[in-house]
């Protein structure tokens, strides 16, 4: 039973990834405001990482170098509430684009790899999605950080609005739009690398939404045939 149980689990890992993105994605905005909250947001963060960890787990060495992104963003990001100390806000930012990009990576290469639509499938795919916003999200926390006045939102530097708490949830608000295209222009980049970051990242939304729809649709006519060859055979 217990082996089945475990196997289960492998077979939909994806769809606990997507299950942790979107309730962290949905719960961070409506709390981020909320002080006594941050703690239950920072273990919700803890918990998407460590599934996207459990995601890409299936090659021993891709799982060391994960865990070895991992654990500096983690670490990092719990430090702060006991020592602000930059450098380590700017170690938990830096290792979290990081570990999010890598991630994504395998993830995509995982779905673009496969020879059949299941839903898993296609729950890994959106994770890839979700995960390039939150790739992007942490590379304009690192430019700001770096470099504050980057960014301005409605014309004010987001340097002057204090907390640097706050810079998380605004960068993947700016993230997702950027990546959809949305382009509200609320928040606007004005430095060289903001621009740069901004625009790849609005292309390679594109690429990818495109390129994924054509291999699934691929594999669905592939599969469909190869069914049809099948039935004509028998």
């Amino acid at each position: 039973m217990a082996n089945n149980a475990l196997e289960f689990i492998a077979k939909y890992k994806f769809i606990y990834l997507l299950a942790a993105l979107l309730l962290f994605l949905l719960i961070h905005p409506l709390f981020e405001h909320l002080v006594f909250a941050r703690i239950l947001l920072q273990i919700l963060d803890s918990a998407v990482l460590v599934t996207a960890i459990y995601a890409v787990s299936q090659n021993r060495k891709l799982l060391i170098f994960g865990i070895l992104l991992l654990l500096p963003a983690m670490i990092g990001s719990w430090s702060l509430y006991v020592i602000e100390i930059p450098a380590l806000e700017l170690m938990a930012r830096s290792f979290s684009a990081l570990f999010f990009a890598f991630a994504a990576t395998v993830m995509m290469l995982n779905v673009f790899s496969e020879e059949e639509v299941t839903v898993d499938t296609i729950s890994g795919a959106i994770c890839v999605y979700l995960m390039m916003g939150l790739t992007w999200a942490f590379i304009y926390s690192v430019i700001e950080f770096l470099a504050p006045g980057s960014f301005t939102i409605n014309k004010v530097p987001l340097s002057l609005g204090g907390d640097r708490y706050y810079e998380i949830p605004l960068f993947l608000y700016y993230s997702f739009v950027t990546l959809t295209t949305l382009g509200y222009g609320d928040i606007t980049p004005l430095t060289p690398p903001a621009r740069a970051f901004s625009y790849v990242e609005a292309i390679i939304g594109q690429i990818f939404v495109a390129v994924l729809i054509a291999r699934l649709v691929g594999l669905h006519i592939a599969r469909s045939t190869s069914k049809d060859s099948d039935r004509s055979i028998g």
